[in-house]
Formats: C-alpha cells, structure tokens, sequence
C-alpha cells in the first residue's frame, strides 16, 4: 500500500483546557510541561509530568478515497491511545510502544472528517523509566486498493545451504479481495544497483502463500558486512501492478551449538552489548529516523555489535539502523505480566491482550536481520511460578514460535530472593531456609522453555548453573561496569555465554539517579535520587551522546580501546570515593585541572587494553604500572601542564590544564533532516574547560531548535529553554533543518557569540 506521512496539520489540547496548538509529530507533550517536585511520576519518571491529551486532524476527503483501503498506521503512542473518527471509536492501544492502525475503509464520505487521538498520559505512575506523552513516533497514512498486500504482511527467512547460496523463503498475506482468482504475485531480489539477482511470479490462491528459492552467490549480513538487499513484492492482474511492497532483507542464520556458543551464519560470535531505552535524551520520547540513527550509530561506533531494547518493541526507525549498521538486536516485549510494578503499567491490559500484542511486535519486526533475539520479559515478578508465571512463559515461547521459528527465545531474570517457607514448593524445602538456592530452584521451570537465559547481574552464578544444568544456553543480559571485567572473562571462557549487555549503554531519561554517589550520610534516600534528578545517570555514554569513563573502561576490558584513556579523581575526595550505587561508576574527570591543590596528592587510573602503561608529567617520567583488569593506577602531587599516558605500542592520550576561557567551539553532526551540535567551553589554544559552568544558548534560523541541554543529571532547567549551564564544558542541542540557509547563534556569558552555518 502507498504510504504518505501524515504527520503535519494536527492540533493539541490539554484535556478540559480550551484552546488548540497547532503541532507537526511526533510530539512528546511531557517535554513542554514544566518538570515539578511533585509530579506523580516521581523519580522513576525524572519528575516529568504527564497529561491527558486530546490530538485534532481535520482530514478532507475525496471521492477517490471511498472505492479502496485507508488506514492511519501510528508507529506508538505512549502511553495508551484511542483513536476515533468523526466521535466513532476505531481502536484502542494500551501498550504504547506497539505499532498499530487505525482502519478508516467504508467509513469515510466526501467532504471534511475528523480524527481525533486520545492520549491516557495522566495515569501515572506507568513505568519504572521515562516514558513521554503523545503521539511520540510518526504516522502515516496508507492506501491502496481492497485487492491489496496486507501490511506487515510479508514474512522472510533465510537459510545458509553453503558460504555463498541461501535459500530464501518469503510468506505472503493478501486481503480476501485478492485471493478471489485472477491475481499473481511477482517477487524479485534486487541488489544495491537495483539490479535483479531474481524474480518469480505465482498465482494467488488463497490468502496466505509461501515461495521458496534458492538463492546463489549473495553475501551475508554480519555486524562486520551489514549486506542489505532490496524484495520487492507486486500484486497483479492482467499485466497491471495494483500493489506493491518493498522490503530490506539480509541473509542471516542463527543457532546455537554446545561447543561453539552462538553462531551467526556458522561462525561463532560474542554479543558486546549494550541496553537501550526508547528516549532520544534531549528529544525525550520523540521518534525521529535521523535521532534513532545516531543512538544506534553511537553503539556502532563505540564498539557494542548488539544492543537489546530494554524493556519493549523499539522504534521501527531504529531497527532500520540496526540492519544498515550492522548492529544485533534483542527485541524486549514488555517489563511486566499480569503482576504490575506501577499502579499504572501494562500490566493492566496484559491477560487480554499479550496474545495480539507479542503477535504485533513479531509481525512488525520480523524482516529485520539485525533481530536475533526475541526477548519476552524483563525481570517478570512470576518467573519464581507464581501467577501462572511457569505456564505463562511456556505459553509466550509457543506463540513466538509458531510465528518464527528462526530466531531465539529469552527472558531476562534477576534473583529470586528469599521466600516465605510455605510458599515453597516441596523440592526445595531445607532445615535451614537461608540455605535455600531460590534462584535456582524457583527459576529452573520458568527457563526450560527458552533458548537463552537472561542473567541480569548474575554472572556469580555462571559456572555453577552451567554446570547444574548442562543444555542451558546463559546471556548476561545486565551488568554493570565495575564488573565487566570478570563478567567478560567467563564471557569468553564460556561456549554457552552467548554475550554481555552493559547495563546501561546509553543514559536516559527517570529512574533517576541509580548511578548516583553519594558523599554524606543525609544525601542517601534509596534506590533512586530526590529532586531534582532526572536521569539515571549509569551508562556507557550520557545523555548528549559522549562517552563516559565507565565506557573508556569497558572497552579496555574488551580489548577494543585503541588508546589509554586517563580518569583522575578529584584531589579533593582523594582515595576517598564516597557510598557509590551498584550501577555507579566511581567519579572521575577527564580533566587536568585543579587550581588550589597544587602539591596535594591526586589519583589517576588509566584504562588500557595494553599490559601496561607509563605516565609522564610535563616531560618528566612518573612511572610505569602494570594493567590489571584494564587499569592502571598512579598517584602523584598535582601540578598544572600536560599528563600524558603511554602504553606499550606507543599509543597516547594526554590532558592539558586549560587557560581562561576565550571562545566557544562547536562540533555538528548528521547531513539529514536533523544536525546535532555540541558547544564546548575552550580556551584560546582549543582546550576545553571541563568545569566551566557558564550559560550556553541557542539561536537558530532557517530552521527550528528542537531541543538543548546539557548531561547533567540532576538539572533543573528543560529541554525547551533554548540552552543550559554546561556540563563538563558542554552543551548539546538538536536543529531541524527548515527552509532556507540554516545559520546558529551560540552565546554564552563572557565570551564572543559564535555564529555557525553550514557554508562555514
């Protein structure tokens, strides 16, 4: 079916508040809302507020609109949607992160309908993590005729015979009007210079039907060669396409051998992963391909070959990415079953609707050969078999594969912790009930049915599980930084440790404050930060895309850092490191630059792949230390200048103590319809000032701020304020390019505006 985007010309209102704002989706109203101490989301949502919402389309339609299909298709609406035409109910979405349409054929009539979106965002608390309000990712509208391809309606797999010839199998489903006799199906694989590879054609003869070829000499898809090729799928009748569908393929094969670990087209592979959450940082819950590109772009580049969806159905976009990156996806369902851990989770639709939902999630995303992994759980409160949890799980695996049977099934669990004595079954009653393996017992059940078994912070019980249970497959499907190293040994030592997820890759948005330190008693409340935190603060990379030293670390122990990379603690809290939280990295800057406590002592770790690593001060040699883990650890008295770190292949990184802070400099990305920049604090020699907290604003024309900000965690300024105080020297912003010249305006106090256009 043709696809138009329809995401200009709605309106929005506040729910009982008069008065419409025009607005172009996707649309996140959370972000225009002011962040308040008291919004109901509290710190699992970073205090943002939600709202009820009311979208307003006004759609004009023709005559040749009424004789075929229509249909409005939202890619999610968050966190629960109904959509009416004309105040007549179409459907209704409680699970926000789920593509769906709204089917408008044979209720339209010439002249001027209305559309109208009502967005639940109110109900809150609904998730342990940020989720936005409104119609946060795109839609379109879709038409063709009522002999038509269903949408989603086109299944691939592939299977490896030989190195170089596949076999590709491709399911296809029509409306009943096309399988009524007299239409054919043309498909044909086309490569990257659109010319045909093949092309066949069937009669159709029913709705469903399966075609079978093989398929010579094609490359495979690998995160090291994302080799993408183009299936095209026509619906004819007497020599005239009525429909067609167009869809990017890769040849891949998934399995899993004892000996070997997982293989990806007979090769044995590990997973270097990391986990994502749905928000695009300073965008909040938008949806924008370009924003959804550069997330996935920055793993890419920052070594992860697979990232997991933590903890529901991504954005289309995002996938998209995956496949032309070359990242491996674990594809989540859903954090909760039918025992809910907010008042207002999924949990309150999940009996009635996980069937069509799990189906929605597959049947979207099947295509994608970056999909390795179909996730059905985070950390469910009935993997211990309460709830039906045993029969549950049992129940999800058979539904996805009857719709998939080549791709792996996981759920990813955490431990189960002590019980009371006469909730336990028979077979793991003790004398002494702290000698009970909870964990072990209770989940054995729960994981039969999968292929893999999600470990989240669990590597304690690799060896010892792998040894209980000798066919059972385990992923590290969370961990935390301070212990990647050990996790990564077992990782590698291990043929049935498929991989490693860093908890968490990329910062985002609520559980706020799980990374925090703290370094007085009063400051500690729990598990999460008080106000006005509003990230979690625990990640690979923060908020505005730069990596953090957790991450620099994390790749030493990989063996992927190319150079040393220096962390120094502040000589103010010198070997003193305060109450970290598990998911916290201890703090450390990336900075040469301590006025005052010249001749105090101060500590510095380098992460390096290499054996070791030597450290020079102005010129002058201060020793060599030996890597161990992935670090090497100094102390010296401060002195301003520059510190250099060596390690044994030559390779240098080096930090110089700033001088006054003299311009701006500014750093751009993307060449689509989004730029990314970033505007550092530097002095006049360019070196940047980490702890220069100055305002930085943004001007634009030609185009349209989207948003600004800066990585600080705990912030309280918002994302539509047209700037921040720096963090770490640094604020970001996100441009969308608009007609005409597109020119910015950066100032900040104390210092030359900075005028930057992309002719510069």
């Amino acid at each position: 079916m043709k696809s138009t985007d329809f995401c200009r010309g709605w309106t929005y209102r506040l729910w009982g508040v008069p008065g419409d704002t025009p607005v172009t989706l996707p649309h996140d109203v959370s972000q225009h809302l002011p962040r308040r101490a008291d919004s109901k989301s509290g710190s699992a949502g970073g205090w943002f507020q939600g709202a009820n919402i009311i979208y307003d389309h006004d759609l004009q339609v023709t005559e040749d609109m009424l004789s075929g299909r229509i249909m409005l298709a939202f890619e999610g609406v968050f966190p629960s949607a109904e959509v009416y035409l004309d105040d007549a109910l179409l459907v209704r979405q409680p699970y926000g992160y789920l593509s769906f349409v709204a089917d408008l054929t044979g209720r339209l009539r010439t002249g001027t309908q209305h559309v109208r979106v009502n967005v639940h965002g109110d109900a809150l608390p609904n998730s342990r993590w940020y989720t936005g309000t409104g119609i946060c990712r795109p839609v379109c509208l879709l038409t063709g005729p009522l002999a038509a391809l269903v949408p989603d309606g086109l299944h691939v797999r592939t299977q490896q015979k030989s190195p170089d010839n596949w076999s590709l199998r491709t399911d296809i489903q029509v409306y009943p009007e096309a399988a009524q006799g007299g239409y054919r199906i043309r498909l044909c694989l086309l490569d990257n210079d659109s010319l045909p590879l093949w092309e066949t054609e069937r009669n159709v003869d029913s709705e469903r039907l399966t075609v079978t070829e093989a398929v010579p000499r094609v490359e495979a898809w690998s995160p090291d060669t994302p080799r993408l090729y183009t299936l095209t799928a026509e619906l004819i009748r007497d020599r005239v396409t009525l429909d067609e569908a167009a869809l990017q393929i890769g040849f891949r094969e998934v399995q899993l051998d004892p000996d070997r670990g997982l293989t990806l087209n007979g090769r044995p592979i590990k997973l270097r992963g990391g986990c994502v959450h749905h928000d695009n940082g300073l965008l909040g819950a938008v949806s924008l391909p370009e924003a959804e590109y550069r997330k996935a772009k920055l793993l890419k580049d920052s070594g992860f070959n697979a990232v997991r969806c933590a903890h529901n159905p991504p954005a289309p976009a995002f996938l998209d990415a995956c496949d032309r990156l070359g990242l491996l996806v674990m594809n989540e369902f859903t954090d909760v079953w039918n025992v809910g851990k907010n008042p207002y989770d999924y949990h309150l639709w999940f009996r009635e609707h996980w069937q069509q939902d799990l189906r929605a999630m597959i049947q979207r995303d099947w295509n994608h050969p970056s999909v390795i992994l179909w996730s059905i759980g985070n950390e469910i409160p009935e993997r211990d078999g309460s709830g039906d949890g045993y029969a549950l799980c049992r129940q999800m695996c058979e539904a996805v594969r009857a719709m998939d049977e080549t791709l792996l099934v996981t759920a990813a669990l955490n431990n189960i912790g002590k019980r009371r004595l006469d909730m336990l079954d028979a077979n793991v009653q003790a004398d002494d009930p702290d000698s009970i393996d909870y964990f072990g017992a209770l989940s054995e059940r729960f994981l039969a049915p999968l292929d893999v078994a999600g470990y989240n912070y669990l590597s304690r019980r690799y060896e010892k599980d792998l040894a209980a249970w000798p066919q059972r497959f385990l992923c590290g499907t969370e961990s935390v930084a301070r212990e990647a190293s050990e996790c990564w040994r077992l990782t590698l030592a291990q043929p049935r440790i498929i991989g490693d997820f860093a908890w968490a890759a990329i910062d985002y948005l609520g559980e706020a404050g799980i990374g925090h330190v703290w370094r007085r008693a009063e400051d500690g409340q729990g598990f999460f930060e008080r106000w006005p935190w509003r990230q979690a603060n625990c990640a690979d990379m923060d908020l505005c895309g730069r990596m953090n030293p957790a991450g620099y670390y994390r790749r030493a122990v990989w063996g992927t850092l190319e150079r040393p990379y220096i962390a120094v603690q502040h000589p103010a809290h010198h070997r003193v490191d305060g109450d970290v939280s598990y998911w916290a990295w201890p703090e450390r800057d990336s900075a040469w630059d301590y006025p005052g406590y010249e001749g105090k002592p101060v500590l510095v770790e380098v992460y390096s792949a290499s054996r070791e690593i030597t450290l020079r001060l102005n010129g002058r040699t201060i020793d060599t230390a030996p890597c161990r883990d992935g670090i090497g650890t100094f102390e010296l008295p401060y002195a301003p200048g520059i510190l250099e770190a060596f390690d044994e292949n030559g390779a240098c990184a080096c930090l110089h103590t700033p001088g006054e802070a003299a311009r701006l400099a500014l750093r751009a990305e993307g060449d689509g319809a989004l730029i990314f920049v970033t505007a550092d604090i530097v002095d006049a020699d360019g070196v940047p000032r980490a702890f220069d907290h100055r305002m930085i604003r943004f001007r634009v024309s030609g185009g349209t701020l989207l948003a600004a900000g800066s990585a600080d965690p705990a912030s309280e300024e918002g994302f539509q304020d047209g700037g921040a105080r720096a963090w770490r020297g640094a604020v970001s912003a996100v441009i969308r390019r608009d007609a005409g010249p597109l020119q910015l305006t950066v100032s900040a106090s104390g210092l030359p505006d900075l005028i930057w256009s992309e002719a510069t």
